[in-house]
């Protein structure tokens, strides 16, 4: 498995009427977390990119389970529970001292320039399992 720790502060502007942090912002939260992971493991995005290769979002998923408000300083663990085969998943919980305020997960595919769903790159999954625990 392929885990990673990456931490927020609830800005006021992702906030709504009610002072809690609006729904929408949990999914661009959790591309942030994956996005640092890439990075963490030596796959910054840019560099994927550049080889002629996307990960677009299939499908994702949030359970709401408790409100975060402004200021709150959240962790949002990233997990890669399976080594990446044509779709692979990502999960994700957000917890605000160490209580779960939220989990969920993306699933994602590789495509090329021409947007046909290609084979994971093996750039790719050597990295993945240089870093597997």
């Amino acid at each position: 498995m392929l885990t990673y720790t990456h931490n927020i502060k609830v800005r006021y502007a992702e906030t709504d009427a009610m002072q809690r942090a609006h729904h929408s912002n949990f999914l661009i939260w959790f591309e942030a977390a994956r996005i640092d992971l890439l990075d963490q493991i030596g796959l910054p995005y840019q560099e994927i990119e550049s080889k002629g290769y996307y990960i677009p979002v299939l499908s994702a998923q949030v359970e709401y389970l408790k409100p975060v408000s402004f200021n709150d300083q959240l962790s949002i663990q990233v997990m890669l529970k399976e080594k990446p085969k044509v779709r692979f998943s990502f999960q994700y919980q957000i917890s605000l001292n160490n209580e779960l305020m939220a989990k969920g997960s993306t699933e994602h595919v590789f495509i090329n320039k021409q947007n046909n769903v290609t084979r994971i790159p093996d750039f790719f999954t050597e990295k993945i399992a240089r870093c597997w625990d």
